[in-house]
């Protein structure tokens, strides 16, 4: 089977470099045309799943796939990391404050005021994954529409990695995740960015 995760497209708060977690800030006017940009690409791939967190801009990423033939699931697991009272500060006064909050699945247990620990939104979206992948057959197509922390979270769980190990590569807005997987077990996995996958339409 295959499995494409998908980037949100740039939000109001990534272009202000502000932590935004579950808070639902929409997309800019560039996160729209990068969602137009990406959806004229994947309008081409035969998904049987897709699936979408409830933030809007991840929905509203996704919006035009959203039809009869494909409808799109929203997944509340799927939301990002609930950074509580933290959220709407800039990145650099939250590392400034606590630079642990740079590299959080090295403090995994360390919770955001009124908000979560890393480690409880890597076990929501992996919890998440390991059921509904269950269902899936070697012939589905799934599109996971996320954020950057839950969709490496998926990553962590398919190359069976520890959390101390959490893949910190950076995802860009709208860049595409694909792996094929078999037996449960990725065979192949690319990193595609926004620009390539635009260059391959």
């Amino acid at each position: 089977m295959e499995l494409y995760l998908l980037r949100h497209g740039a939000s109001t708060a990534n272009e202000r470099r502000l932590v935004c977690g579950a808070e639902d800030f929409p997309l800019s006017a560039t996160g729209r045309e990068q969602a137009q940009r990406v959806c004229e690409n994947l309008a081409r791939i035969p998904f049987t799943r897709v699936y979408s967190s409830p933030l809007s801009r991840a929905r509203d990423t996704v919006a035009a796939l959203d039809g009869v033939d494909r409808p799109v699931r929203i997944v509340p697991e799927i939301a990002e990391l609930n950074t509580g009272a933290h959220s709407h500060r800039t990145l650099d006064d939250l590392w400034a404050m606590d630079a642990r909050f740079r590299q959080p699945w090295l403090s995994p247990d360390m919770r955001y005021p009124e908000g979560e620990c890393f480690r409880e939104m890597v076990a929501r979206m992996t919890g998440w994954y390991d059921r509904e992948s269950k269902q899936w057959s070697s012939d589905d197509v799934v599109l996971v529409v996320g954020h950057e922390g839950t969709l490496r979270s998926i990553l962590l769980r398919l190359l069976g990695l520890d959390l101390s190990t959490y893949p910190a590569f950076p995802i860009g807005n709208c860049d595409l995740l694909r792996a094929t997987i078999d037996a449960g077990r990725p065979v192949t996995y690319t990193h595609i960015p926004l620009t390539d996958s635009v260059d391959q339409s």
